[in-house]
């Protein structure tokens, strides 16, 4: 009696986690072919310091300004993309960027791309989130992480290997041949968004406090279980419609 006047109560069913982002294999930084145009743009932005950066279009996408204010500051937000940080400062600089090759022999738009970041010092996470999505819908998540010109941090730290997080993790490396002119390395992800919101978290993981972010696009991209169901549900109407027309035709 009392297991059965237990089932029929109404408990409330669990809350499901959001989904983890399934990243790919880092790549290193090649060419403008490095950018995604995979599915339909949704946003892209480049991160910099207080001296603006400049929007850049690479590979026909456009990655608008997003500028880190001066101070001591611990989020900043534009559009859809909130950077926040714990328990120390955001930065931003615009001096990622060298006139020494390989990285010089990327196209400028790709060297304007990659010159400019967001970072952040001691011992802190940079916690990424995106906004505006929907429900349902699966998107692709790209973002770099670059310091060619090799330089230190504020406090004299280097920036090195900067890990994504978000239910399975991947590691870049900023300079993949720790000198001025190497050029660092890209990831892509993809998510099937829960809600409107989807999050991520970077830390510097060889040794110093300083994860590295030059910039990120969202792309939203379809899921092949929707579309073969649309194709299967288009092909029923139309063997269905082909039907009825064969049966009015003989009458």
């Amino acid at each position: 009696m009392l297991s059965a006047a237990l089932a029929a109560l109404p408990f409330a069913p669990a809350k499901a986690a959001p989904p983890p982002i399934v990243w790919g294999s880092p790549q290193t930084v090649n060419g403008d072919s490095d950018v995604s145009t995979a599915g339909s743009f949704v946003y892209a932005f480049t991160f910099g310091g207080t001296a603006a950066p400049s929007s850049a279009t690479v590979n026909g996408v456009t990655f608008s300004p997003f500028t880190i204010p001066s101070g001591i500051i611990t989020s900043a937000t534009v559009g859809n993309v909130i950077l926040s940080e714990t328990p120390g400062t955001l930065f931003g600089s615009n001096l990622f960027g060298t006139a020494s090759t390989p990285f010089s022999n990327l196209s400028n738009s790709y060297q304007s791309l990659l010159g400019s970041g967001a970072y952040a010092d001691t011992a802190a996470n940079i916690f990424v989130t995106l906004s505006g999505l929907t429900p349902g819908q699966q998107y692709q998540l790209q973002w770099w992480t670059n310091n060619s010109s090799n330089i230190l941090s504020n406090f004299g730290e280097t920036f090195s290997n900067t890990t994504a997080t978000a239910g399975n993790t991947v590691t870049l490396d900023a300079n993949t041949t720790n000198t001025v002119g190497g050029v660092g390395q890209y990831a892509i992800g993809t998510f099937t968004a829960s809600g409107t919101t989807q999050g991520f978290s970077l830390a510097e993981t060889s040794g110093g406090f300083n994860p590295l972010i030059n910039a990120l696009q969202v792309r939203a991209v379809p899921e092949p279980t929707v579309s073969l169901l649309g194709v299967a549900v288009a092909a029923g109407g139309w063997l269905a419609s082909r039907r009825r027309s064969t049966r009015t035709a003989r009458r």
